[in-house]
């Protein structure tokens, strides 16, 4: 059974995840908020400078008149503040840190779910997406975006059983 510092502790790998999270979410949202600056040719497009690519295959980050790209990433932001609020609460060694991290990662997890299906044809937004190869489209679009898919689910699998011991074995301790 771990011991009450390790479920008060996050795994290394997934506090490592929640910053490069942070760091990300907080590039990416800032590019979409700082539009139409941030665009290729715009005054602070050289932060951005990769997304000059990014913005050919996905057209809602170069539409500045696309509102549910600028909700995802005020969702993003509070993300990040979580995430923030997560690594704080793993170096004070709260009890709260493992909770909190498996409810970021849902977060996480979920916006970018819903991310993609605004792509789909199902939901009449397939003209969002272009590309000029299958290659380019899954190295710049689906790849990258489904690391915020696969990277939290991996760490909510993790983290579950540190919830379920718990519960586990308070019932145990009142003979349930």
């Amino acid at each position: 059974m771990p011991s009450k510092q390790d479920i008060r502790q996050l795994p290394g790998w997934i506090l490592g995840w929640m910053y490069v999270n942070a760091i990300i979410c907080t590039w990416d949202a800032s590019f979409i908020m700082c539009r139409p600056h941030s665009l290729p040719g715009g005054s602070y497009s050289w932060i951005w400078y990769l997304y000059k690519y990014y913005v050919n295959i996905d057209k809602r980050y170069m539409d500045t008149s696309d509102p549910f790209v600028k909700a995802i990433s005020l969702q993003n932001y509070v993300e990040v503040f979580l995430s923030i609020v997560t690594i704080i609460l793993h170096h004070r060694s709260s009890r709260h840190t493992r909770i909190m991290a498996y409810n970021v990662n849902i977060m996480t997890m979920w916006k970018t779910v819903t991310y993609f299906l605004m792509f789909t044809e199902f939901c009449g937004a397939q003209h969002w997406i272009g590309s000029d190869s299958t290659l380019t489209l899954t190295f710049l679009f689906y790849f990258p975006n489904g690391v915020w898919i696969g990277v939290p689910l991996l760490a909510m699998y993790q983290l579950w059983p540190s919830f379920v011991q718990s519960s586990d074995s308070n019932q145990m301790k009142k003979g349930v």
